[in-house]
């Protein structure tokens, strides 16, 4: 009898010494399972032609095992413009979630999106119905147990508007580029850029960050503007991979000054050495034309094409042929069109990327064949691109 109750009273003790370890091995809503949590911020990339882009959002919400969960309502109405040059949003502060890995997030829009334009007038901005779930995004991040995970969204803003043009009036169509990005796994490039006759830095100048893939195709991985002084800081940039900073500066607007297009060493950046700085002197062209043409078929209305104007640059690794600007299609009502302006004279290529938002709510990405475009001085060079 002595023994039996020794026996119970061991395995009673085991029992509850397991009860409280599962308890507080973690938290969640089956009270043993282990969480961590997460804030969400937003940022966004330089746009010319337009003063605010005002989108709406409603919630933040991460898919776990095929079950979205909501982290945050921030339901507000937010200028993307107001997010370049380090200025960013917080969506979403400390959520709980499961422990474990996720690889999709979306965001839930709601009403009253508009775009206001250069001119100071105020237009609707269109979301497609194909987003009324949430414009999703595809990420690859691990929350582990007991940890804050800092996640930044960059909404891409001049590759997610697409101009539909009605007669004399236009419509504003909402095609998001978004990239979403586990801050602590990233590093940054920054720098300055100046005139090389004056030495003066260059404001308001767009500088890429680029990649290339395995065939040498470039692709634009992160985009900002320079400061007055002409310093720019390219951060948010994933580790363990090879970045180019690319820049072609146009300087004011009513008598843009054009330079030749320049492009940096290769910078390898990891967990190690996540932080590089490139400066650059540029030199002033005067003598600049025009590239433009259509594309065909047309874009329908679950589609939106970007046009890329690349040329091949100089780095101390060999010569590539990298993005120098990019511009959003223009569709009609039978044509679509596509213009660069104030570009140097010299060789250049052109090439059209077509997304397609798909029912499911994902896209998928075409592109036309690379097309030689020569520029000039004060002529306008046509190239047509077929998708």
């Amino acid at each position: 009898m002595l023994k039996w109750r020794a026996t119970f009273l061991t395995l009673a003790g085991l029992g509850l010494a397991f009860l409280l370890a599962c308890s507080s091995s973690g938290s969640g809503s089956g009270g043993n399972v282990a969480s961590g949590s997460m804030n969400v911020h937003l940022v966004d990339g330089p746009i010319s032609g337009y003063q605010e882009i005002n989108v709406n959002i409603q919630s933040v919400e991460i898919n776990s095992n095929g079950t979205w969960i909501t982290l945050g309502t921030p339901n507000k109405t937010i200028n993307l413009l107001g997010l370049v040059g380090g200025v960013e949003e917080t969506l979403v502060t400390g959520a709980t979630l499961p422990a474990g890995h996720y690889s999709q997030m979306r965001l839930v829009l709601g009403s009253g999106n508009t775009v206001k334009l250069a001119d100071g007038s105020v237009q609707p901005l269109k979301v497609p119905s194909g987003m009324q779930s949430g414009i999703k995004l595809i990420v690859n991040f691990d929350v582990a147990a007991g940890t804050t995970k800092d996640v930044w969204i960059d909404f891409d803003a001049a590759h997610s508007i697409q101009v539909v043009q009605a007669g004399m009036s236009g419509q504003y169509i909402l095609r998001p580029t978004i990239w979403a990005f586990d801050k602590i796994a990233t590093g940054s490039i920054q720098g300055t850029l100046t005139d090389a006759a004056t030495s003066t830095g260059l404001p308001g100048v767009t500088v890429y960050a680029e990649t290339l893939d395995g065939s040498g195709n470039a692709r634009i991985a992160r985009s900002t503007v320079t400061d007055a002084n002409g310093a720019y800081t390219l951060d948010l940039l994933p580790v363990g991979t090879t970045y180019y900073v690319v820049s072609h500066p146009l300087v004011g607007t009513t008598t843009p000054q054009a330079y030749d297009a320049k492009a940096s060493e290769a910078f390898a950046l990891t967990a190690s050495t996540p932080v590089f700085t490139y400066s650059a002197a540029f030199t002033a062209n005067a003598s600049t034309g025009t590239v433009s043409g259509g594309l065909t078929p047309l874009a329908t209305s679950s589609q939106s094409d970007q046009v890329n104007l690349l040329q091949s640059l100089v780095t101390s690794s060999g010569s590539f042929s990298f993005i120098v600007r990019t511009t959003m299609a223009v569709v009609g009502t039978s044509t679509e069109t596509y213009d660069f302006t104030t570009v140097p004279v010299g060789a250049y290529s052109v090439q059209a990327v077509r997304n397609t938002l798909n029912l499911d709510g994902t896209t998928t990405t075409t592109t036309s064949t690379v097309q030689p475009a020569t520029v000039t001085a004060s002529t306008t060079t046509t190239v047509n691109l077929g998708l």
